[in-house]
């Protein structure tokens, strides 16, 4: 421990230079999770936690590296400070993805996983699988535990105590799932994105449709409206996943209140001619039987099978795209089977509508405008969280196939918000 010197009081005179120094020591070797320390607004999520702050909210824009900072976060409050540390996702893939990176950074977590399915393969690093009565703390010192939102609440807070609880991709969790999870630690840390989708839920819940701390809605904008001061609030404000382009169509549209900017480094594809493709692209097609049309689909399939006469450039060179370089987007279910059924060749082409690649990234994606085949603005089609998913799943290329009429169709009479806010998206991919 250092001592601080009173006022006053006198100095020791330096000892007298040897004439033989002592030899150098070596440094302490970096632990694994340092690289949180090495940018200043990680350091902050990492002080506030250890400082004992009882909230602590991190929002983050597309591609910031959320995962990367629960990873991080864990790992050093565990190994360095020996606290106990719950970390809840909202899926078990994401759960996996997490265990992953910590056994990665030499952290020895616990995933709980379901007795009855299969287990996932954490055998590259320290992190292992834990069911049934295995399913505890270590017995001394710090450790992490993972497991889905809904695990942790039916599990008994007596018995799987934590010091802090990271929620992940917190703003798909429901301020009653992280109320919930407040019998298990007495700090929280909430990290995610504010502009993706919100909770899916099943009840009513007009009850609440004036209340800004309904149990119904996104965790962390509950918690900050019911404690307000009380919570902590770091913000992440670079994306590494989204280029310059794709920053100014979605920011102002979909983050109004969250300024970010892009740290990606420089990506693209080119043509077989070796042009380089724009990052962002419109491509309009004349759709007359409604959102299930085959001339959406088709061309969603067609668009994908012409990237793959493209090639990647990145920092570490150029190569050919493969099919499992890109991503199909759609907004319903029966869309994206379409497309898959249309590519079966190509298994590797990840389809899936917004809800189930949430999370995802791939270096180029075609998306299916979620209004396309409509003729009138409805809700669903509208629902900007469902829009701003399917914008950023892209790193290099993104393709929008949009439907002719939408144009008219979003200048309707008596448009809402979102309609007018679809509009000037539109306007801005058309331009």
């Amino acid at each position: 421990m250092r001592t601080i010197p009173r006022p006053g009081t006198p100095t020791p005179a330096s000892p007298t230079p040897s004439a033989h120094p002592a030899p150098l020591t070596a440094r302490p070797e970096r632990h694994p999770a340092a690289a949180i320390m090495d940018d200043p607004t990680t350091a902050g999520v990492l002080h506030s936690a250890w400082s004992g702050d009882p909230a602590v909210v991190v929002p983050s824009p597309p591609g910031a590296g959320k995962t990367r900072l629960v990873a991080l976060l864990a790992a050093t409050l565990a190994s360095r400070a020996d606290l106990r540390v719950g970390i809840a996702a909202q899926t078990r893939d994401q759960a996996v993805e997490i265990a992953r990176r910590l056994g990665a950074l030499d952290c020895p977590a616990r995933l709980i996983w379901p007795a009855k399915h299969p287990t996932p393969d954490l055998s590259d690093g320290t992190a292992t699988v834990v069911t049934g009565r295995s399913v505890r703390f270590p017995n001394s010192g710090g450790g992490v535990l993972i497991a889905t939102t809904a695990r942790w609440t039916y599990a008994d807070p007596n018995v799987l105590a934590a010091d802090v609880l990271v929620v992940d991709e917190a703003w798909q969790a429901t301020y009653a799932d992280v109320g919930a999870l407040g019998a298990f630690a007495p700090q929280i840390v909430c990290v995610g994105d504010p502009g993706q989708i919100d909770p899916v839920v099943t009840g009513q819940t007009r009850r609440w449709d004036a209340s800004p701390t309904g149990p119904h809605l996104p965790a962390p904008a509950a918690l900050i409206a019911a404690h307000g001061e009380a919570v902590s609030v770091v913000t992440l404000r670079h994306t590494w996943r989204l280029g310059p382009a794709t920053t100014r169509l979605i920011q102002p549209t979909f983050y109004p209140d969250l300024p970010f900017t892009s740290r990606r480094p420089p990506e693209h594809l080119s043509g077989p001619d070796g042009t380089p493709l724009p990052e962002v692209s419109a491509h309009p097609v004349t759709a007359t039987a409604g959102p299930g049309d085959p001339a959406l689909t088709g061309t969603c399939a067609d668009l994908a099978r012409a990237l793959l006469a493209t090639t990647l450039t990145t920092s570490e060179g150029t190569r050919p795209v493969t099919p499992a370089d890109l991503a199909v987007v759609a907004a319903h279910v029966s869309q994206a089977a379409a497309v898959r059924a249309l590519l079966a060749d190509l298994p590797d082409v990840l389809v899936g509508t917004a809800n189930q690649l949430q999370g995802m990234e791939r270096p180029a994606a075609v998306v299916l405008h979620p209004l396309a085949g409509y003729r009138d603005p409805t809700a669903f089609g509208t629902a900007l969280g469902r829009a701003c998913v399917m914008l950023s799943r892209h790193r290099a290329h993104l393709t929008v196939v949009t439907d002719t009429a939408t144009p008219a169709v979003l200048r309707g009479p008596d448009p809402d918000p979102a309609t007018l806010t679809h509009r000037a998206l539109l306007d801005a991919l058309l331009t």
